[in-house]
């Protein structure tokens, strides 16, 4: 069956740079494909058309470096490198990326030139930060939910939302894998020089370690997700003064670390 491209009708979020880059690709990807599938019901097997999400590797090669291989759906690839980029400590800024060449090939694959800065250092416990009003992390859980339109297409993405503690969305990414979600939020808002407003990071996946510690190196003080904490996640939030709140069902949710951020 051809593929079909799928159209989400996100407006932009806000901005204070070029929309891309100069080499950004121009051709918008493709997000989503028609196949042809057998689904069970009620004892028979029946034909059905779904929309199935894309995952495609993406091949990094910083000169001088080992490059990095991220499967991931297309779109938002810049925003994408730049987050990881940042989240590895390899850039301080976007500012930090002199350019980023992509490459159609199979991987496809970005040749990332970057400005030799020193070593970020390994930032210390987050000690501030807002207080949350328990309800204003429903009102936030129900918005991003609603945004979620690749999810809704295909149920198997994760998201990322990056939010202001008053509600005002700052970034979004939305991914096969929960880590390139995370970077690509991460990425958009570095690239907007918004990074340093984010009061709140809302995530789809459970909280693991590996994207506790992308909060931390982005020092986001609040970090929520709709699945359970692992117990690595929770210790590195407690270490990091990052507030971990996860299980975000209904009219309830756990803190697992840092709790006195939240008012009650």
């Amino acid at each position: 069956m051809p593929s079909t491209q799928l159209s989400l009708n996100i407006p932009p979020l806000p901005s204070r740079e070029p929309a891309s880059c100069p080499n950004a690709p121009v051709q918008a990807p493709e997000l989503v494909r028609g196949a042809a599938l057998e689904h069970y019901c009620a004892g028979a097997m029946q034909g059905r058309t779904a929309m199935v999400v894309v995952e495609e590797p993406l091949r990094i090669t910083v000169p001088g470096r080992e490059d990095i291989i991220l499967p991931r759906t297309p779109g938002d690839d810049e925003h994408l490198i730049a987050g990881h980029l940042f989240t590895l400590g390899l850039i301080r800024s976007h500012a930090d990326i002199l350019d980023m060449t992509f490459r159609g090939n199979a991987p496809a694959q970005a040749v990332v030139r970057l400005r030799q800065t020193p070593p970020r250092r390994a930032p210390g416990p987050l000690s501030g930060g807002p207080r949350i009003d328990p309800e204003q992390i429903f009102r936030l859980r129900d918005g991003f939910e609603q945004r979620q339109r690749l999810y809704h297409s295909t149920r198997a993405t994760h998201a990322a939302a990056l939010f202001k503690a008053g509600g005002e969305l700052l970034a979004y990414g939305e991914d096969v894998s929960r880590h390139c979600a995370f970077d690509k939020a991460v990425g958009a808002a570095l690239k907007g020089r918004l990074l340093t407003e984010v009061d709140i990071a809302m995530l789809t996946s459970r909280l693991a370690s590996e994207l506790a510690a992308k909060a931390a190196a982005a020092r986001i003080p609040v970090l929520c997700g709709f699945s359970a904490a692992t117990s690595s996640g929770m210790e590195l939030a407690e270490r990091s003064g990052i507030t971990l709140i996860g299980r975000m069902g209904g009219d309830g949710f756990t803190v697992y670390a840092n709790g006195w951020r939240i008012r009650s």
